[in-house]
């Protein structure tokens, strides 16, 4: 799990990254409606020997096919932004921008597992489909919306935690 470790490290540690072209502002209001927004935090542990865990606030634009995934320290620091289209993903953390071939292969290394993006995108304002090899449940609240995945098979083990804020 060195991936893992090295990958969380790096969010963890990234420094706050730049306003600079290689981010734009964040869409519009109107576009934010169209394409899906969403505000909140995130929590993941990897259930192995000795366990590891990362929480981040997250900011979410986009679809399934193509969006932006931004990662706030709790101090508000920008950690790292996640980047997908039909044809590649990106991570940009400070001025080092990694391309990967899909959302999933940029998990795969982050995570050392392939998160199933797309589905747990459906989980965010309604329950979603069923995923093979996940346990998910959520609730709705006035607070916002709390999503509780864990996953079994493959390994390693991880519970995946999203408190989404209400919408604004």
């Amino acid at each position: 799990m060195q991936r893992l470790t090295s990958g969380l490290l790096m969010l963890a540690l990234a420094g706050t990254l730049p306003s600079c072209a290689l981010f734009s502002s964040p869409p519009k209001q109107a576009a934010l409606k169209a394409t899906g927004h969403w505000e909140g935090r995130l929590s993941l542990k990897v259930l192995q020997q000795p366990p590891e865990q990362f929480s981040v606030n997250f900011e979410l634009n986009g679809l399934p096919q193509a969006g932006e995934l931004y990662l706030y320290s709790a101090l508000g620091t920008t950690l790292a932004v996640a980047r997908w289209n039909p044809q590649n993903a990106q991570m940009l953390q400070g001025q080092e921008v990694q391309t990967f071939a899909s959302m999933e292969a940029l998990t795969q290394t982050i995570t050392g597992s392939a998160l199933p993006v797309p589905a747990l995108m459906a989980w965010l304002d309604q329950d979603g489909p069923e995923l093979p090899g996940w346990t998910l449940r959520s609730e709705s609240t006035a607070s916002g919306r709390r999503i509780y995945a864990q996953r079994q098979t493959p390994l390693p083990a991880l519970q995946l935690t999203l408190l989404v804020d209400p919408p604004r």
